[in-house]
C-alpha cells in the first residue's frame, strides 16, 4: 500500500466522492520514516505533511475527514494480528499489520478493498478473504456524473430567433441564469423558449445554430435530440472537430450513424466539392466478453475480426436498405460485402493501429469502454491530415477485468478532452433506444 500512496500526487484525492479512504497508521509510520529515490521521498513527505494539515480528531473517528472532493479520510490502527496473518512468515509485520486493518474493518460489516500495487499483497489478500484492487491513478466521476456533452437552458424567444439570424450566435448572457452555468467549449444546447424549441452549441462565449440538422444526407433521419447532435458532431469536416466521442447503450445508434456518415462520404470520392474520405477503419479492442484476447484466437487476421463483422454487417445491410429497398437479405449482404472487398472499409484490432497514421480516413473506434486509459494516447495521435476519430462506448459494459465503469478508455478520453475546441461530445439517451420496447425494458430491467 505504501508504493500505492506514492504512485501519484495527491494519491487520496484519486478516489470518488462515494468512497472512504482508509490509511492504516502503519502505513503512514512508514511514509515518514520513508527512504527511496528523491522523488519517491518528495512524494512521502508531501503526503505527511498533507495528513498532519488536518484535523486529528476527524481522521481518527469513525466518520472520518472530508477531503475537498467530497471523499472521507480516515487513519485507523490494527488490533491483536490474528494467528492466520502472524503465520505469514513471507510477508513484513507491515504487511501484517494491514492485512489486519482490513480484517477489522470487515468485522464491522464494511466493505473493504485493499489498494496494492504489490501482486503478492493483492493475492495474498483473496486468500485471506480480502478483495484487492490494483490502484488507478485516476478515478472519474459516476456514470449519473459524467459529462454527457448537452445540457438544457432556458431563453426567451427574441433571443432565440435571433440565433436563427445572426450567424455569431446569441451571448450566453441571453440564457435565464446564465451564470449558473459552466459553458463548456462545443457543449450542446437544448433551447427552451416561450415560443419555440431548437438545438444549438457553445463556443467562445456565445450560442451558434446548428448547421446539419436539416441536412443530414442519405436519406437519414435523426430520431431524438441526442442524435441531431451526434449527426452534428459526425458531419462536421475533420478540421473543425477530428474527434467525437460517444457514449450510449447499445440501440442508440452509435454504430449505424457513425458508418452511415463514413459511407456516404466514401461515394463522394473524387468530388472535391464535397468533404470527403478515402476509407473507413473500424478498430475494436482485443478482449471479447468472454475476456479472450484476439492475439490468443486461432487463425490469422481475417479470422480474429471474424467476430466482429457480423454486427458491421448488420448496420452496412440496414443501411443500403433504404437505397435499396427491395433487395433481399441476400442481396443486401452481398451489397454490404463489397466494401471489404474494395478496400473501403477494414476491420482492425486495436493494436494494429500503433505506428499507422493514415490521412483522410474515418476511424470508427468500436467498444471504447474496454480499452486502458494508457493506450488512448497511442490511438489519438494516429490522426493525420482530413481524418476523423469516432470513439463508441457504453461504460456501463466494460467487459475488461482491469477496468470498469469510471476507469476505462471512454471515460478517460470523454473526461480529459472535455472543453477541447477540436473535441464535440455527446451521451445518447439511454431512455431513447432505437431497437424494440421489448429491448429497451430489458436495458431497464436487467
Amino acid at each position: 500500500m505504501t508504493e500505492a500512496l506514492l504512485a501519484s500526487k495527491d494519491p487520496t484525492l484519486r478516489f470518488g466522492d462515494d468512497n472512504t479512504i482508509v490509511v492504516p497508521m502503519a502505513i503512514l509510520q512508514n511514509l515518514y520514516r520513508y527512504k527511496g529515490v528523491p522523488e519517491k521521498m518528495s512524494m512521502a513527505s508531501r503526503f505527511v505533511e498533507y495528513i498532519d494539515s488536518l484535523p486529528q480528531n476527524d481522521l481518527l473517528s469513525e466518520g472520518g475527514f472530508k477531503q475537498e472532493n467530497g471523499s472521507y479520510l480516515r487513519i485507523v490502527d490494527n488490533g491483536p494480528i490474528e494467528q492466520e496473518i502472524a503465520n505469514l512468515a513471507d510477508f513484513s509485520r507491515l504487511d501484517h499489520r494491514v492485512f489486519q486493518v482490513c480484517k477489522d474493518l470487515k468485522k464491522k460489516s464494511q466493505k473493504v478493498i485493499l489498494i496494492s500495487r504489490n501482486p503478492n499483497i493483492r493475492l495474498k489478500g483473496n486468500q485471506l478473504g480480502i478483495d484487492t484492487e490494483l490502484f488507478k491513478d485516476e478515478i472519474f466521476p459516476k456514470p449519473c456524473d459524467q459529462y454527457k456533452g448537452i445540457v438544457e437552458v432556458f431563453m426567451p424567444g427574441s433571443s432565440l430567433e435571433k440565433m436563427f439570424t445572426d450567424e455569431r450566435g446569441v451571448p450566453v448572457e441571453e440564457v435565464y441564469q446564465y451564470e449558473n452555468f459552466d459553458w463548456i467549449e462545443n457543449e450542446f444546447v437544448e433551447i427552451v423558449s416561450d415560443t419555440s424549441k431548437a438545438i444549438g452549441r457553445y463556443t467562445n462565449g456565445r450560442i451558434v445554430r446548428l448547421k446539419y440538422d436539416k441536412s443530414i444526407p442519405g436519406g437519414h433521419k435523426a430520431l431524438n435530440v441526442e442524435q441531431v447532435v451526434f449527426w452534428e458532431s459526425l458531419l462536421m469536416p475533420p478540421d473543425i472537430a477530428p474527434l467525437v466521442v460517444t457514449k450510449g447503450v447499445a440501440g442508440t445508434g452509435k454504430t449505424y450513424c457513425s458508418l452511415a456518415m463514413a459511407l456516404n462520404a466514401i461515394e463522394k470520392k473524387g468530388d472535391k466539392k464535397k468533404q470527403t474520405y478515402k476509407q473507413i477503419i473500424v478498430a475494436t479492442p482485443t478482449v471479447t466478453v468472454a475476456n479472450e484476447e484476439l492475439g490468443f484466437l486461432p487463425g490469422e487476421i481475417d479470422d480474429k475480426v471474424g467476430p466482429y463483422l457480423g454486427g458491421i454487417v448488420d448496420n452496412l445491410k440496414e443501411i443500403l436498405r433504404q437505397k435499396f429497398p427491395d433487395f433481399t437479405n441476400a442481396e443486401l449482404k452481398k451489397k454490404a460485402m463489397e466494401f471489404f472487398e474494395r478496400g473501403d472499409i477494414e476491420i482492425q484490432p486495436i493494436g494494429f493501429l500503433r505506428g499507422r497514421t493514415i490521412p483522410n480516413t474515418v476511424f470508427i473506434i468500436d467498444e471504447t469502454q474496454n480499452i486502458k486509459p494508457c493506450d488512448i494516447k497511442d490511438i489519438v495521435t494516429r490522426s493525420a491530415e482530413g481524418s476523423k476519430f469516432i470513439f463508441l462506448g457504453d461504460a456501463d459494459q466494460v467487459n475488461n477485468p482491469a477496468l470498469n465503469s469510471r476507469y476505462n478508455g471512454l471515460v478517460y478520453l470523454s473526461e480529459k478532452m472535455k472543453g477541447n475546441p477540436h473535441t464535440f461530445q455527446i451521451t445518447l439517451n439511454s431512455k431513447k433506444s432505437v431497437r424494440s420496447k421489448l429491448a429497451q425494458e430489458a436495458l431497464d430491467i436487467l
